[in-house]
């Protein structure tokens, strides 16, 4: 190989490199914001966003440096062309990755009845946000919010509501103009936690994240209890303290059969 080839294949070696490390940054700042804020913890798998939303983005953290390293060469007049366009295709892809979890993005976390539910922004109709009253007109962006929702007074009006659900209609859960604040569901939540202990009979094939569980625990294991969590891909179970109902952490158990 000549002189010249070799310094060429450097320098699209040294391009790549440098876009590449600038595409991996931008990629752990959106990984913070989609795993940190939208969708923390377990329940980004409740919401089945893990796995598409990474290939989505290895992806295009790749594509970008690879197609510099094709096209780099500073000899070449349309070079700086060739890179906008690189960067465009790059940048579309990672706002269409974005705008994607950002709009099924999981807006609440509701406790109803006896187990809480995920309700996505994308479910909420702009016709259920103007009945809501509130903070509850507008969909949360900075992270699902915790709030309960309670079944209407009038009978009339419940009855509405439990033959609307039954015709796969929106359900208590889906609907923000039955939201409270879920501190003001205390007693309620405290009324149908279940023992931590009967998880076992649901997590065979997963004795030791059970296990572990209960180890966390072992202490006071009766202070604390259960209830679940349903998801779009997953239902996980939330561990909450008998006393004052405070959520303590969500975990990826089965929460039933």
């Amino acid at each position: 190989m000549s002189v010249m080839g070799s310094s060429a294949t450097k320098n699209r070696f040294y391009a790549s490199l440098i876009h590449f490390s600038c595409s991996l940054l931008i990629a752990f700042i959106v990984v913070a914001l989609v795993f940190w804020i939208w969708y923390p913890g377990a329940i980004a798998s409740a919401a089945g966003v893990t796995e598409i939303f990474f290939l989505v983005l290895i992806v295009d953290v790749c594509l970008g440096p690879l197609l510099t390293f094709v096209v780099f060469n500073i000899e070449k007049k349309e070079l700086k062309r060739d890179l906008l366009i690189i960067f465009l295709i790059q940048v579309s892809a990672l706002f269409y990755g974005i705008y994607t979890v950002g709009v099924a993005r999981p807006a609440y976390v509701v406790f109803a009845i006896d187990r809480f539910e995920l309700v996505y922004a994308k479910d909420l109709t702009q016709e259920q946000l103007t009945a809501a009253h509130g903070e509850y007109k507008t969909v949360p962006l900075w992270g699902p919010q915790w709030v309960s929702a309670h079944l209407p007074k009038d009978v009339d009006e419940r009855n509405d509501l439990l033959f609307r659900s039954l015709e796969g209609e929106a359900d208590l859960a889906q609907l923000p103009q039955y939201y409270l604040p879920y501190s003001e569901s205390q007693n309620e939540v405290v009324d149908k936690l279940r023992p931590l202990d009967n998880l076992k009979q649901y997590n065979g094939s997963n004795l030791d994240g059970y296990n572990d569980l209960i180890a966390r625990y072992s202490t006071d294991l009766p202070h604390y209890g259960y209830l679940p969590l349903q998801g779009d891909f997953m239902d996980l179970v939330v561990v909450i303290d008998k006393d004052t109902a405070e959520v303590i952490e969500v975990t990826k158990l089965k929460p039933w059969g």
